[in-house]
C-alpha cells in the first residue's frame, strides 16, 4: 500500500504543501500567498486563521492533483517562522493578529529590557521586547490570551487540539541547563515572570503531538486520526533538508531573507549574533541577513517590470544572462541589499543604496552589483564565523530560491573563495525538512545519519582565482560603508 506524508511549510508571505512518499518521492504539491500587514511604520502583523484557511485549501488541492487516499497519508507535520506572537483565549479564539518576527515596534520595550538585564538582549524586533509591548499596550488582549502561541504552535493546535511548542521557537524554557538560566533572567528583567503560565511546554520535533480532530480534518481533506508530529522553525527545517543538521555543520540559505548557521553543543561556545535550538542537544549559530533574494526582487520589479509581466518566474533566466554580460565587481558599481533595514553588526536604519553609477551604468550592473553585495555580507559572517572559531570550511552547501541561479552561485563561491554546493531541489529544502522530521518519527528512517545519506549534491561551484582580486577590493570597500554612512542613516531615519 501506498504511504505518504503531507508537508506544510510555511513561509512569511507563501506556503508551500506537498504529499511527499516513502521514498522521500514529492507526489504533488501546492502553494498559496498572503499578505503581511502594516498597519504603521515598523509594524508587521498577520491573521493566522487565514494562513490556517490557505493552509487547508491548499492541502485539498495536492490531494485532488495526486489522486492520493486520505487513508494512505500517515501523518502531517507544520514547518512555521519563528517568533510569532499569537495570543489565544480560553475558548481557542485568536485575540488579535500575530505580531510577527519582521515587526520592530518594541524599540522602546528593547532598550529597557537592554538596560534593566545589563547587557544587550535585543532590538525592539527581538521577541521578549514585543511580549513586553503588548503586555503594556494592550493589558486587556494580554489578560484574555490564555496561551501565547507561534505559528507552528497554533497551527499544531488548530489540528489536533494539543497546545505545545517545540524547541527552536521555545524561547521561555531549555533543556539546556545555562539557557534556561539565561531565558529566566531576560524573563525577570522583562517583567514576564509571572505570566510563564501563557506558554506551552515543549516536546522534540519528531514527536507526535496528537492526531487530526475532525473538524480539522474535514478542512484538510485529510483522516480523522492521522498523526501530528511536533515539526519546527523554518530554520530548522532547512538545516535538516540540506542535509548538514550534525555537530560541525555548516550551510547557507538565499531566500527572501538569508543566513549563513553553523551546529553547535551549546550556544555560550560560540559568541554568535543569533542562535536557534534544533533539539535539546543541538544549536545553530546563525550569522543572519534580513534581506537577501528580497532585494533582488525588488529590483526586478523596478528594473525589469515590464519583462517580468511577460516571462513571470522566466525573468530569472533574462536576469541571469543579463548579469554574466557584466564583468565581476560590476565595473566598480557597489550595492547594498539592506532594504529592510539590517541585523547585528548592522543597523535597523541603514537602507539600501547603490554607489559609483555613472553614465555607462546600466540595469545589467545594478543586478549584478546586488547579487554581489548579498555574498559580500555572507562573506563577512564567514569571516566572523573564522574569527570565532579559528576553522573555515572548505565548501558550503547553499540552498533556497537563490541557489537555482548559476551566476548567483558562481559569484559566491569567487567572493567566498570557497566550494560551494547546491544539492538537489534547493527551492524544497524546508519541505523535504518537515518530511525527515515525520519519516524519523514514523521509523521510517533511523537517524540524521539517514538523512545526510539522503540529500545528494545537484551542482558545484569552484572559486575562479581570476577574480579574486576585484572581489578583494569591492568587498573591502563594502565594509567601510555602513560605519562611514551610519550618521547619515540616523539623519534620514532616525536611531532605532
Amino acid at each position: 500500500m501506498p504511504e505518504y506524508v503531507m508537508t506544510f511549510d510555511i513561509g512569511t508571505s507563501s506556503l508551500k504543501a506537498a504529499l511527499i512518499d516513502r521514498t522521500g518521492r514529492i507526489i504533488a504539491e501546492g502553494g498559496a500567498t498572503y499578505q503581511v500587514n502594516q498597519p504603521h511604520p515598523g509594524w508587521a502583523e498577520q491573521d493566522p486563521e487565514e494562513i490556517w484557511e490557505h493552509v487547508c485549501a491548499t492541502s485539498q488541492a495536492v490531494l485532488r492533483r495526486s489522486s492520493a487516499s486520505p487513508v494512505d497519508v500517515h501523518a502531517a507535520v507544520f514547518v512555521a517562522p519563528w517568533k510569532n506572537i499569537i495570543g489565544v483565549d480560553a475558548d481557542g479564539n485568536v485575540v488579535r493578529d500575530s505580531i510577527i518576527w519582521m515587526d520592530y515596534r518594541a524599540t522602546e520595550q528593547a532598550a529597557r529590557l537592554n538596560a534593566t538585564h545589563g547587557s544587550f538582549v535585543g532590538t525592539g524586533q527581538e521577541f521578549w521586547p514585543r511580549l513586553m509591548w503588548m503586555k503594556e499596550n494592550e493589558p486587556d488582549l494580554w489578560s484574555r490570551s490564555d496561551h501565547i502561541l507561534g505559528l507552528n504552535s497554533f497551527l499544531k493546535f488548530r489540528a489536533t487540539g494539543a497546545i505545545g511548542t517545540e524547541p527552536s521557537d521555545d524561547l521561555i524554557r531549555s533543556q539546556n541547563p545555562r539557557l534556561n538560566d539565561y531565558y529566566a533572567a531576560v524573563l525577570e528583567s522583562a517583567g514576564l515572570t509571572e505570566d510563564l503560565d501563557k506558554f506551552p511546554p515543549a516536546t522534540e520535533a519528531t514527536d507526535a503531538v496528537g492526531t487530526l480532530t475532525a473538524r480539522a480534518a474535514e478542512g484538510l481533506g485529510l483522516r480523522k486520526g492521522t498523526t501530528v508530529f511536533g515539526g519546527f522553525g523554518d530554520l530548522v527545517a532547512i538545516t535538516w533538508g540540506v542535509g548538514r543538521a550534525q555537530l560541525g555543520d555548516a550551510h547557507i540559505y538565499f531566500g527572501t531573507s538569508s543566513w549563513l548557521v553553523s551546529l553547535i553543543e551549546d550556544r555560550f561556545q560560540l559568541d554568535a549574533p543569533q542562535y536557534f535550538s534544533v533539539n535539546s542537544k543541538t544549536e545553530g549559530a546563525t550569522f543572519a541577513l534580513q534581506t537577501g533574494c528580497l532585494a533582488l526582487d525588488w529590483l526586478v520589479d523596478q528594473l525589469y517590470r515590464v519583462e517580468r509581466s511577460v516571462l513571470n518566474g522566466d525573468i530569472y533566466s533574462l536576469i541571469g544572462k543579463d548579469v554574466e554580460e557584466v564583468p565581476p565587481g560590476s565595473d566598480g558599481v557597489l550595492a547594498t541589499h539592506w532594504l529592510t533595514g539590517e541585523l547585528a553588526p548592522l543597523s535597523k536604519n541603514s537602507k539600501g543604496m547603490f554607489i559609483n553609477l555613472t553614465t555607462s551604468t546600466d540595469r545589467r550592473h545594478m543586478a549584478r552589483a546586488m547579487m554581489e553585495s548579498v555574498c559580500f555580507t555572507h562573506r563577512r559572517n564567514l569571516d566572523d564565523y573564522a574569527r570565532r572559531t579559528g576553522t573555515r570550511p572548505e565548501t558550503i552547501r547553499v540552498v533556497g530560491g537563490g541557489a537555482v541561479s548559476d551566476v548567483w552561485m558562481q559569484i559566491l563561491a569567487d567572493v567566498l573563495q570557497i566550494t560551494v554546493q547546491v544539492p538537489d531541489a534547493p527551492r524544497y529544502t524546508g519541505t523535504l525538512g518537515a518530511f525527515y522530521c515525520a519519516a524519523l518519527g514514523l521509523g521510517w528512517i533511523q537517524d540524521l545519519d539517514a538523512v545526510a545519506d539522503a540529500v545528494r549534491i545537484q551542482k558545484q561551484y569552484q572559486p575562479n582565482p581570476a577574480n579574486r582580486d576585484v572581489y578583494d577590493r569591492n568587498y573591502d570597500t563594502y565594509l567601510k560603508l555602513h560605519d562611514a554612512l551610519q550618521d547619515v542613516h540616523t539623519d534620514l531615519n532616525g536611531n532605532y
